[in-house]
């Protein structure tokens, strides 16, 4: 009993121990595949993690084990700590802040004009190949720059010089001013004292002049109404009346060339006399049938106007071609018709005096200007003018006589006074060439014989 006793006690207590030991090893099984489900959450949390920054298969990828292994040989640096340092370097040295994000630096890099033409090195080298090509040109216009700069310089210099010099010649002129102003000054008191010496003698001069020009005005009237008087008996004495004191000239001498030959349907002619014969364009002729015709009409003492007139409107040596400017109905120009102009010779140089007033251009007024149209035109023509009869001149030709007005009273001013004494010059000068001309037999002419003689007086 005491045995049965025993081995059941022995029993107990191995059951009780192997009791206890499986309960130890269940709690301690229990701890382990605890720690088991921790360890493999964390590695999977750890994996999830890891794929964050590489996935399974870019592990393998060569760019990434490249990467690596610079990691490794810069201070054995994690491939994400490598990564972080070049991103910071590499966004440092583009932007100047390495904090940019990658967003902020594209932008900034899309900004970039010409990005897309290439990649950022190929810029900057574009950039820095434009920087060196403007950097040359800076130099050439920096030379040019300091060129120009000496040359302003010595331009400035020069203009200071120039400045210095007109300066001092303006001073000098100035002076010369001053000295001329106050020699003026002078001379304006000196001539002001004077005129006021002799204002009064002026006046008391003026009026003694007007005194004795009425007074001389008197008798040069008295003088000028007896001379008419005589000038008009001599006239009666001989036998000569106003309309005939013109004397008609030899009708041969007058005829200057004939008409060689009719041309352009008569509407030209050639002429006998040429450039060695002193032709001269624009010269006009009156043309007759012969020289028998050239004579004055006792019954108006004018000469007859000719059949036609022409105008030299070219000259050869020997001949000259010439317009047809008038002509008659019934009496065409012919071969061998005469031609005459009082003012052209072929064989000598007329002298002519012309006085009085002539009406060239025809509107019926006769006045001084167109009488030295007349005096040009002779002249351009061949002829000479003189001023006095002598015994070498050839014609004398007279227009309108100038009228002379009512004589201007004692209180007119001077220049009308002058004007009258100019007037009854101009009278006296036409009755005594006149009078010269009949006692010298110089032939004489009127305008209207002239006008006849030349053709016409041309516009």
């Amino acid at each position: 009993m005491a045995a049965r006793t025993g081995a059941s006690v022995g029993v107990a207590v191995t059951i009780t121990v192997l009791g206890a030991f499986a309960l130890g090893f269940f709690v301690t099984t229990m701890v382990f595949y605890g720690q088991a489900q921790r360890a493999k959450g964390d590695l999977a949390a750890a994996d999830a993690n890891y794929k964050q920054f590489v996935s399974p298969s870019q592990r393998e990828h060569a760019v990434i084990r490249a990467i690596l292994e610079e990691a490794r040989s810069d201070g054995n640096k994690t491939v994400v700590e490598y990564l972080a340092g070049n991103r910071s370097e590499l966004l440092g040295s583009i932007t100047g802040d390495a904090s940019t994000a990658m967003t902020q630096y594209r932008d900034q890099l899309q900004a970039l004009p010409d990005i897309a033409e290439g990649s950022l090195l190929d810029l900057i080298k574009k950039k820095n190949n434009e920087i060196a090509s403007l950097s040359i040109r800076l130099e050439e216009s920096d030379a040019q720059r300091r060129a120009a700069q000496e040359t302003a310089e010595y331009e400035a210099n020069r203009v200071a010089t120039i400045e210095a010099a007109f300066n001092q010649t303006a001073a000098n002129m100035q002076a010369n001013i001053d000295d001329y102003s106050a020699r003026v000054i002078y001379l304006e008191e000196i001539l002001a004292q004077i005129e006021g010496r002799y204002t009064d003698r002026i006046e008391e001069t003026r009026a003694q002049a007007e005194t004795e020009t009425g007074s001389m005005q008197a008798r040069l009237d008295i003088t000028t109404r007896d001379n008419n008087l005589l000038k008009d008996q001599l006239a009666r004495l001989k036998g000569q009346g106003k309309s005939d004191r013109l004397k008609p000239l030899n009708e041969a001498e007058l005829v200057d060339g004939r008409i060689d030959q009719i041309i352009n349907a008569n509407k030209e002619v050639l002429l006998s006399i040429g450039r060695n014969q002193k032709a001269v364009l624009g010269m006009t002729f009156a043309v007759y049938d012969n020289a028998t015709e050239i004579r004055v009409n006792p019954e108006t003492n004018e000469y007859p106007a000719g059949k036609a007139v022409i105008e030299i409107i070219e000259v050869e040596d020997e001949f000259s071609r010439a317009r047809i400017v008038a002509s008659s109905q019934g009496n065409p120009i012919i071969r061998g018709n005469v031609i005459a102009n009082a003012v052209y010779d072929p064989r000598k140089t007329y002298k002519f005096i012309v006085d009085g007033l002539f009406d060239v251009n025809g509107d019926g007024v006769a006045n001084d200007y167109e009488t030295e149209e007349l005096e040009a035109l002779i002249e351009h023509w061949g002829g000479k003018l003189e001023d006095q009869v002598v015994g070498d001149i050839d014609f004398v030709v007279l227009g309108e006589k100038p009228i002379l007005p009512p004589p201007p009273g004692p209180g007119a001013p001077i220049v009308i006074m002058q004007e009258y004494v100019r007037l009854q010059r101009e009278i006296q000068r036409y009755d005594d060439l006149l009078i010269r001309a009949e006692d010298a037999s110089i032939p004489l002419l009127n305008a209207n014989r002239l006008q006849t003689l030349i053709g016409d007086f041309p516009n």
